[in-house]
């Protein structure tokens, strides 16, 4: 990992200390600066001296809801431009809500998954292509909420974690799909579940070399899947 990525920093937020530690075991190897806070002061604090180039904030901490610390990083005309990602627990609605109209940039849901923080983290902090085995495809990609209707689009790159497809019919940051994309050179194509991780979004773009699009993250691949995944990018990644 080159220098520049390596001093990059990662603010994890939670008000319980066994989840923090747990969430800097993710990323221990991983070579970011992890900086930790428990509480509104000390995030507050964090976020003005160090401005930190990713946030993964907990919606529910002590003294105050995350949504309220994402609203007003993203009110903020020298921190807006932090991306932040809210944790929440795994179907509550109301809570997604409020994250999405604080600003937040992606949602996880909790419980989180290792994959998911490294992945989120990655996308947003534009680590090296050749360091993720990311490479530049176009693949017919078909996803859905609905198994039985299928949209069809193509992919601007696949990674192992996933694939970023180019549409202007973008869907909300969390939502879980049925997927599937044909990979050349393989007898089946890959049939999973996903996620969608993140967006590219006219308004809110963060990748202005990419199109308007979303990152959607493979969920739970099985050995096999994963493996042809692995085949393809083993032919020419960059």
């Amino acid at each position: 990992m080159t220098a520049t990525e390596t001093s990059r920093s990662i603010l994890l937020v939670d008000d319980v200390e066994l989840f923090l530690e747990l969430e800097r075991t993710f990323f221990h190897r991983e070579g970011f600066d992890l900086l930790m806070a428990i509480n509104a002061q000390e995030i507050m604090q964090l976020i003005l001296q160090r401005k930190p180039d990713l946030v993964f904030l907990d919606m529910y901490i002590s003294e105050v809801r995350g949504n309220d610390i994402c609203r007003w990083i993203k009110k903020d005309k020298e921190l807006q431009s932090i991306p932040v990602i809210m944790l929440v627990n795994s179907g509550d609605s109301e809570a997604e809500a409020l994250s999405r109209q604080a600003g937040c940039d992606a949602i996880i849901h909790s419980p989180v998954r290792r994959q998911q923080l490294l992945s989120v983290a990655r996308e947003f902090l534009q680590l090296s292509d050749r360091q993720l085995g990311r490479m530049a495809a176009r693949l017919l990609v078909q996803y859905g909420q609905n198994p039985d209707e299928l949209n069809s689009h193509y992919s601007v790159n696949i990674s192992q974690g996933g694939v970023f497809v180019a549409t202007q019919d973008v869907i909300p940051v969390g939502t879980p799909l049925a997927l599937r994309v044909q990979l050349p050179q393989q007898k089946d194509s890959l049939s999973c579940k996903g996620r969608v991780a993140w967006l590219n979004h006219p308004e809110t773009g963060k990748k202005p070399q990419l199109p308007t699009g979303m990152g959607i993250e493979f969920s739970n691949l099985i050995a096999e899947q994963q493996a042809m995944v692995h085949r393809y990018l083993a032919r020419k990644t960059y």
